[in-house]
């Protein structure tokens, strides 16, 4: 496992004067190892710090479709793409960016597919299991001829295509995982495996830090003055809850509990009544698989005190008819939510792919398209910028992701990947919360001028993407100077 000071590091140096993800200005650049070149032909088409890199054409000329007639497959490796939310998440939202790209080309360029290729999506279903994850990337790379595959939740089904990935020489791209050892991986050991990148989300030790950021700003806010932390003991969790113990107390007067709760917890009322004997005011957790009981009980006992941190069932839209309401008040972590507008295309997004699913996608899903549209347009760019007739090889596609970033983001305005020499390499580059304006501070609330009749996944955090003020449980009995009540 790799130590804290590793949690913004790109070459030993501290990532906040390293990088600046949203695409602000040279740093990202320098990072990337940013290659600024003529377009043949004479356009100046470059890749310059702080510009959009978008193909121009002047008016009425065509833009070139040199890759006519080819067809390229990419594939999904997601779980239950059919039911599970951050499964179909991946595979619903990959099949939105494949058409997009054959009917309305390379974003920010346009033409018909990537350049006149057409893309192909092909779905696997790793079933959340390291094993079946291996045998689809097999099948997709090897069977199929996918080009690319794009998803993967859970580190270990990320780590267990690895292999695969080296002796195929296959680009993947995480859009769901957040384990941070790929990313070390790829500093290490570069040349054996270069082919893996990750789009988002950041990774654990970042999400570490962003919740310390965000504590650090909203905890006297909110009235937060004590605290616990219980969370889940699995390993997903293990470089947050690694980040976050040695730091929680300098923001907090007190934290009288700190806990890993067991991954197959049913009742919880003895830990409740733990935390609500300790006296404090918010009760900060991360929890995946038990989540959905712990909001059920936490809030049906009316406990006398907040609850939120990162919850993954709360990332979910169908989560508050499944606990009837009983997730009120809770808060969670999140990259995007259906009222959010990190950048102009999210809302456009959200809204088409309610429209076509009758639902709104977690967080994998707007990854995953901003990740095959990334991927789309930096194969047009290398292709255009050396004056190419055929499709990009797998590792020439490498330096390509390298060098490009992608401006036309759901989730944040930009895609740049640190550079091989930072400790996490071909990871989504991020500063800060209050910078990039993710993550977001999701909460479920009753809102009916949303919705007369449903939760509302509101934002109350960063200031950039709230939506909405916080709110407070309606069962605590807060004095009268609290936060709660002015």
């Amino acid at each position: 496992m790799a130590d804290r000071s590793e949690t913004r590091g790109g070459g030993g140096r501290d990532r906040r004067s390293f990088l600046k993800y949203a695409g602000a200005g040279g740093a990202a650049a320098i990072a990337a190892g940013c290659k600024t070149r003529d377009r043949p032909g004479g356009s100046g088409f470059t890749t310059t710090p702080g510009g959009s890199g978008d193909e121009e054409t002047s008016e009425g000329t065509p833009v070139p479709q040199p890759l006519e007639g080819n067809t390229i497959r990419i594939g999904s490796l997601a779980p239950q793409p059919d039911s599970f939310p951050i499964g179909k998440s991946i595979w619903d939202s990959m099949q939105m960016a494949v058409e997009d790209i054959n009917q309305n080309g390379i974003p920010g360029i346009g033409g018909r597919g990537i350049l006149g290729a057409k893309l192909e999506p092909l779905s696997g279903n790793t079933e959340a299991s390291p094993g079946t994850a291996r045998e689809e990337f097999n099948r997709l790379v090897q069977k199929e001829g996918c080009k690319a595959t794009f998803g993967t939740f859970l580190t270990q089904c990320t780590l267990q295509i690895f292999n695969p990935m080296k002796a195929t020489q296959t680009v993947h791209i995480t859009t769901a995982a957040t384990g941070p050892k790929p990313g070390r991986i790829v500093h290490e050991r570069y040349d054996e495996f270069k082919w893996h990148f990750r789009a988002g989300p950041i990774n654990s030790y970042d999400l570490a830090a962003a919740e310390l950021e965000f504590l650090n700003i909203y905890a006297d806010q909110l009235g937060w003055s004590d605290a616990a932390v219980l969370i889940e003991n699995i390993a997903p969790f293990d470089p947050f809850a690694e980040t976050l113990k040695p730091e929680v107390g300098n923001l907090f007067d007190s934290v009288p509990v700190f806990k890993r709760s067991s991954s197959g917890t049913i009742n919880w009322t003895p830990l409740w009544d733990e935390v609500e004997s300790a006296d404090v005011d918010i009760n900060l957790i991360g929890q995946a698989l038990t989540g959905t009981a712990a909001v059920k009980q936490w809030a049906n006992q009316s406990r006398d005190f907040e609850m939120g941190g990162i919850h993954v069932p709360s990332q979910v839209y169908e989560f508050w008819e499944e606990v009837s309401g009983a997730c009120q008040y809770v808060f969670t972590m999140n990259a995007v939510t259906p009222q959010t507008e990190n950048t102009e295309r999210t809302q456009p997004f959200m809204k088409r792919y309610r429209d076509r699913f009758d639902t709104f996608p977690v967080y994998s899903g707007p990854i995953t398209y901003d990740a095959v549209r990334a991927y789309a347009k930096a194969m047009g760019r290398y292709v255009l910028d050396n004056d190419m007739e055929e499709v990009p090889t797998n590792e020439a596609m490498v330096e390509a992701l390298e060098t490009y970033t992608f401006e036309d983001g759901i989730v944040l305005p930009s895609i740049q990947f640190t550079p091989p020499e930072a400790d996490f390499a071909h990871e989504p580059q991020w500063t800060l919360m209050k910078d990039t304006g993710v993550p977001v501070w999701q909460q479920w609330q009753v809102d009916e001028e949303v919705t007369d009749d449903y939760g509302v996944m509101h934002s109350f955090a960063p200031e950039q993407n709230k939506t909405s003020d916080y709110t407070y449980p309606d069962w605590i009995d807060y004095p009268s100077d609290h936060p709660a009540n002015q």
